[in-house]
């Protein structure tokens, strides 16, 4: 056998060392299958389809199809027919245009007209009030200001044939809608217009318990408004026909009460003005605080009476002690009586007060006859 050359030695060395430091493979564990998405939870609207009607009608009046698309979903999933349901729910994904039509004319809103007494007018559906709002671009269907210009699709009506506003009797979905409709109003400080549509709904019939509630809280926040706006003789007029109305509710007698209430110290007030550009700062606190009496929270009352407070306490005392010097005793005694009622702490009021108390019991001892 042929000896190994130094070159092949060193080879043979080599791969024998490579040999023992190669490493030990591991086996390639099997690939993880994904997990599978959750899936989002369906929340179902709970509540009768009436229920569920009425809210998806508000928020559409609030301009939120997709909060109304689950309720009026479930409408019909409760009640298959509801065919106003199925027409609102078209209408949040209908392109306006394609819907009414590119053809329109320009119609002025009139007091007290909302959306749908409008599409109920000139399109024959209330219930197209969406429709309709999106067709001029109006994001709150009840945000409808008198005077304002908006589009009503088709050809405009000559004056002779134009659709008449005057209402028909109301379907129940329609009384719901435009219940609702008179909440949204009456959120928003417009009285006048909430009431009119829920005073034509006693007209036609359609009173409930929910409506009355609501238009005799609608009388009482007009009346307030007057009231704190100074209208005292339309405030009573409103609240005299509410209490007609509904003679039994307390809460209309009552601020029929506090209306005159204040009323009368409205005018007791300005007396009391009056009095100061007088001059008289004594007559002017018997007013202001005659005011207090009748409203208690007179904030312009109790403001005026607690400036001239100090001059007419410093007044009656100048009377009390120019009488005194007069031995008009009785008169001063009546000014310290008068300072005492406005400042009941004042102390030599209440000093001299009793020095002149004792005057005059010492002067009727002495007219007592002698035995």
């Amino acid at each position: 056998m042929r000896p190994l050359s130094a070159y092949h030695a060193v080879l043979l060395c080599a791969g024998l060392s490579g040999c023992a430091l190669a490493p030990v493979l591991q086996p390639v564990p099997p690939p993880v299958a994904p997990q599978p998405a959750p899936v989002p939870a369906v929340i179902v609207p709970q509540g009768t389809a009436k229920e569920l009607f009425r809210q998806g009608v508000d928020a559409l009046q609030h301009g939120e199809g997709q909060k109304a698309r689950p309720l009026l979903e479930q409408v019909l999933v409760l009640e298959p027919n509801h065919k106003y349901a199925s027409s609102l729910l078209s209408q949040i994904d209908a392109d306006p245009v394609d819907m009414l039509g590119k053809e329109y004319f320009s119609y002025e809103v009139q007091q007290g007209e909302t959306l749908s007494l409008i599409a109920k007018r000139f399109l024959g559906d209330p219930f197209k009030f969406y429709i309709l709002a999106r067709y001029n671009d109006i994001i709150m269907s009840d945000d409808l200001e008198a005077g304002r210009s908006i589009k009503v699709p088709g050809k405009k009506p000559p004056p002779a044939r134009m659709p008449s506003p005057v209402e028909q009797p109301a379907a129940p979905e329609t009384s719901n809608l435009r219940l609702s409709e008179a909440k949204a109003l009456y959120a928003k400080g417009r009285f006048a217009d909430s009431a009119r549509i829920l005073e034509q709904l006693r007209m036609e019939g359609e009173a409930s318990a929910e409506v009355d509630d609501l238009l005799a809280t609608i009388y009482a926040g007009h009346a307030k408004k007057m009231t704190d706006s100074g209208q005292f003789a339309e405030a009573k007029k409103l609240l005299s026909k509410a209490s007609s109305t509904y003679p039994a509710d307390q809460r209309l007698k009552r601020q029929l009460e506090q209306t005159e209430a204040s009323r009368d110290a409205e005018q007791a007030y300005r007396e009391g003005n009056q009095w100061v550009n007088d001059g008289d700062l004594a007559k002017a606190y018997t007013a202001y605080a005659k005011t207090l009496k009748l409203e208690p929270e007179h904030a312009r009352a109790k403001a005026a009476l607690k400036k001239i407070k100090p001059q007419v306490v410093e007044t009656y005392y100048a009377d009390s002690v120019r009488a005194r010097r007069r031995q008009n005793f009785s008169e001063a005694l009546d000014s310290l009586d008068k300072l005492l009622e406005i400042e009941p702490n004042h102390e030599l009021a209440k000093a001299n007060r009793a020095e002149i108390r004792a005057i005059l019991d010492r002067e009727e001892q002495s007219r007592i006859p002698r035995p």
